[in-house]
């Protein structure tokens, strides 16, 4: 039997199963206990955040035979039960009740003209014929202006589940016509609970830390966590004999810097030291790290330092404890006037390196520019745009 990628082995079957998406999920089931189902629904959000799954459920669970016929199992339940004959049909990807249309490939009027002819017909068994349509973004406008008449008037057995990313891409007389749900980006603890149960389910044994930074790296998309672990997996395929999937696997496979280069850079600021600052570079530079990458993680701690500071507490700080603590002391180094001017400095930076031949320099100059400005500079943009020399003060608490 061929292998199968984690993301669709551990795919969500049941409502519950969607993680940190309940106040789509309730609504969903509160409908169909009201049996109050709309005709147009449209799921948006960012990539791998459950919105195909979820709509796959719906689909799912509308001719589930137990939810039409057992009004006790519906009140309490309200899930699709798996058992049934349409269920099985869904699981075994025969149903004819259950359309998944593809608008990234099919976004011509033809394409449309056809499911819409399609839509007619009415459902094999059950009750709905689900149409899942998604990147229904990619449609063209006049595609979309072809399947409007249908949407405002569908024949009562047509459920429509369009899924985008892009919610701002979908005309105003299509999205007015449906039920729109904004799905979640999924926080870090989610997913990490989610890869934590998987590595269990698969008997590997790994480090929390390192299921972290696989989360981290996903940025609230559950389908790339998933997708990170399975290369984890085969990268430190001597799990077998014994060992653990450690941090240090999983920072060498993603090429990941960690926090220690971090905060060598905001070590270096404290002590106005330029050299170490250079070597810094150098490291990242000679170590073929992107340049605007690496800025772009500065930003990030040093937003983290802020955090701290404002809120008295790490708690917004996604990052194991020991990291935490480090934040809570280095916090009381910094002033808040100091740490806007640097973010400030490596924002403009980074947009100005995608534009730049002398990226190399640039980036050096940013960080020397850092000690600069701890040490009672002003950020360039900030002289620029009042036009004026502006005292310098020192910016760092002692």
């Amino acid at each position: 039997m061929s292998y199968q990628v984690i993301a669709r082995k551990y795919r969500p079957k049941t409502f519950a199963d969607i993680t940190a998406q309940e106040h789509i999920t309730r609504t969903i089931q509160n409908s169909l206990r009201m049996q109050r189902l709309g005709h147009g629904y449209i799921f948006s959000g960012l990539r791998g955040v459950g919105k195909t799954t979820a709509a796959r459920v719906f689909a799912k669970a509308v001719n589930c035979q137990k939810i039409i016929e057992d009004a006790e199992y519906l009140k309490t339940v309200t899930e699709p039960c798996g058992e049934c004959e349409s269920c099985r049909d869904f699981d075994a990807g025969t149903s004819l009740n259950i359309a998944e249309f593809d608008a990234a490939s099919n976004n011509s009027v033809e394409d449309i003209r056809m499911l819409r002819d399609n839509v007619r017909y009415g459902p094999q068994k059950g009750r709905y014929r689900v149409y899942i349509i998604d990147e229904v973004h990619m449609l063209s406008i006049a595609a979309f202006n072809a399947f409007l008449k249908t949407l405002e008037e569908p024949p009562p057995h047509a459920i429509f589940i369009f899924a985008t990313t892009e919610l701002h891409k979908i005309p105003a007389t299509i999205a007015s016509r449906c039920q729109r749900f904004n799905f979640k980006r999924i926080p870090l603890g989610e997913i990490q609970r989610q890869l934590q149960m998987i590595c269990d389910a698969e008997g590997i044994d790994v480090e929390s830390d390192a299921l972290q930074l696989v989360g981290r790296k996903a940025y609230g998309s559950m389908r790339d966590a998933q997708s990170i672990l399975d290369q984890v997996i085969a990268f430190s395929a001597d799990h077998e004999n014994g060992g653990v999937i450690s941090y240090a696997k999983v920072a060498e496979l993603l090429n990941y810097l960690d926090d220690d280069h971090f905060f060598a850079v905001t070590d270096a600021v404290l002590d106005r030291n330029p050299a170490a600052m250079i070597d810094i570079a150098q490291f990242v530079i000679q170590n073929g790290y992107d340049e605007q990458d690496f800025l772009e993680k500065l930003v990030e701690h040093m937003r983290n330092i802020l955090m701290v500071q404002n809120l008295r507490s790490p708690r917004l700080v996604e990052r194991p404890e020991a990291v935490r603590e480090r934040y809570q002391r280095d916090a009381l180094k910094f002033s808040p006037l100091a740490l806007m001017q640097m973010i400030d400095l490596l924002l403009l930076t980074s947009r100005e390196l995608k534009f730049q031949f002398e990226y190399r320099f640039r980036f050096e100059l940013a960080l020397l520019k850092l000690i600069d400005i701890a040490s009672g500079g002003t950020a360039p943009h900030a002289d620029q745009a009042s036009g004026v020399q502006q005292k310098k003060k020192p910016v760092l608490n002692h």
